[in-house]
């Protein structure tokens, strides 16, 4: 099954991709795609698909 979630991470001052990828991958496994939503002084919201195992 795939999943969708809409989900907030705290940003750094030179945030790049990458950082996000990080960030992602500490809390999902199976990552279809992310996508940035919405960037904030403080947080980044993503909103990113997965496949459950």
């Amino acid at each position: 099954m795939i999943k969708s979630d809409t989900i907030t991470i705290n940003k750094t001052d030179n945030f790049d991709d990458v950082y996000i990828e990080k960030q992602l991958a500490s809390q999902f496994s199976n990552i279809i795609r992310w996508a940035v939503i919405d960037v904030s002084d403080s947080e980044i919201t993503v909103s990113v698909s997965y496949k459950l195992d």
